[in-house]
Order: C-alpha cells, then structure tokens, then sequence
C-alpha cells in the first residue's frame, strides 16, 4: 500500500493539529504549555522573591504600583500523539486501508512539529506498538510501522487500552476505528479519557455498509465471529436498513459530543488528501 504522495507530504508540511485545551509537556517543543517558561508569549506575574531573574521585572507595572512584580511567559512543549488503529477484523478492506492513510498524514504533521508520536494497533489486544519518535527523520519508520498493521481478531478495544502502555505528559489520542463494538463505543472511549488524554475519534465508514450493493436471500457472515445470519433484502428491506445504520452514526456522534470526545467521520469514497486537507481543517482538528 502506498500510504501518501510526495506532493500531499509537501502540503502536510504547513499543517499543524488544533488542541481544545494546554498540555503540560515533559519536554521543549512547538506546543504551548501551562508551564511557565522563557517563551515570548506574555502569560501571567507573581510577586518579586528574591533571586529572580531581573531581566522579568515588570518595571511599567512597578510605576504604576510600587511593587515588584516578575513576569511570566508560556513555555512551549511538544506532546505526544497516540494514533490508536483498530485492526479487528470488522476493519478489513478499505476501511483500514483508510485508516491507515489518515494515521499516517497526521503522524507527518505531528512529526513536523516536534511532537512525540506513538502507534497503537488494537484488537482485543495490543498488535503492534511503537516507542514514542519524534522528527521529521522518523517519518519513514513510522510509515513502515503503519504499513504493517494488520487486520484480524475481534473487537474489544476497552481491552485493549488498558493493555496500551502510558506515555509521559498530557497527550492527544486518535482513533481511527469502525466503532462496531459489541458493547458500544462509550466503554472505550472513557478509558481513553481517563488517561488524562485529549481524544479525537475518526469513524471509518463505507458507502457499502451503510447500504448494501445487494438483493434476494443472502446468508451474511459477521467477519470477526463467523456467526451466520439469513437475511432477505428488498426495497423496504434496503430502506429499513439504511434509517437504522443512519440512527447508529447519529448516535456514535452523540455519544462522542456528551463525552468531550472530537468526533470525524471518514468515508472511504473520500480521498485521504480532501480528509485531511478540508474535512478536518474544517473541523478545528488541522490548522
């Protein structure tokens, strides 16, 4: 699979991803802090003690007040971006294809930035994880570890967070999944979420699911469990089908809302470069 073109890598390049809150970061980076810092962006004073750095009086304040006041400046921290792909099998096909794609954009983006990145494949467990990297020179091994992920197994991703290793700092957490869980997207979501991170669900769909190419008496197969099911679809059948799978991403999108969890939903019909470029810029998440 070729994951991105050299000419969309090029526009990657003026990008960096939004955040709805601060970070305390562990380490210098292009990511504002509630730390306090050497940066140029003003951020609050506190009273003179002695042994500051006399260079931070504020001396206009001082005229104003008679006091001596030291100011406060934001200091800048990188983050580290988790990219969580769901690998289970329900994922199989173009919609881990597009997954795939997407993790990798925002990786080159975060990578630009001087943010740590992490990659997670999750099924019912974890798959395949990586170190947290950071620069751009680590690009090419994290293409090379999203082009290994795989699909296979059932989903249980509330599992599978809990088996994900936790990384330093405040961080931002993106998933890339179908959301077909047996037990609902809430379970895994507030596990994400009480890891102290900022999460960002992508919803992979495909026009085929949400409705079906097919007719007559058909026995269809669930991927990830192989259970059998004889359905017969017609029109009213087709139609019946088509509100329900509608209802069921309103609702995922709700359930994302009422937790403070970004919500994105990707279509496979879409090419990764209007994803990225228009979808989620319009969204807030790339600016």
């Amino acid at each position: 699979m070729s994951l991105l073109s050299p000419e969309f890598l090029l526009r990657l390049g003026r990008l960096t991803i939004g955040t709805r809150r601060r970070s305390a970061g562990v380490q210098a980076g292009e990511r504002r802090s509630i730390r306090r810092g050497t940066s140029q962006e003003f951020a609050d004073h506190r009273p003179y003690v002695a042994g500051d750095d006399l260079r931070f009086l504020d001396w206009h304040l001082f005229g104003r007040l008679d006091a001596l006041w030291i100011r406060l400046f934001e200091e800048e921290q990188e983050r580290t971006v988790q990219l969580l792909v769901d690998c289970s099998a329900s994922m199989e096909g173009e919609k881990l294809d597009q997954g795939r794609k997407v993790a990798a954009a925002l990786a080159v983006v975060a990578l630009g930035r001087q943010d740590r990145v992490v990659v997670g494949a999750l099924n019912d467990g974890v798959q395949l994880q990586t170190p947290p990297r950071r620069g751009r020179e680590s690009t090419t091994g994290t293409f090379q570890t999203i082009e290994q992920i795989q699909p296979g197994g059932v989903t249980d991703l509330g599992r599978a967070i809990d088996a994900f290793p936790r990384h330093r700092g405040a961080g931002i957490g993106l998933l890339f999944t179908d959301f077909m869980y047996p037990e609902g997207p809430e379970p895994a979501l507030r596990r994400l979420l009480a890891r102290g991170l900022e999460v960002h669900a992508f919803h992979v769909v495909s026009p085929s699911e949400l409705s079906p190419p097919i007719d007559g008496d058909l026995v269809v197969i669930d991927r990830e469990t192989g259970e059998e099911v004889l359905v017969t679809m017609d029109d009213a059948a087709r139609r019946k089908y088509e509100m329900r799978a509608q209802g069921w991403l309103e609702e995922v999108e709700r359930i994302c809302t009422r937790l403070g969890v970004g919500y994105a939903r990707i279509s496979t019909s879409v090419a990764v470069e209007d994803v990225v470029l228009h979808d989620l810029r319009r969204l807030g998440l790339l600016q």
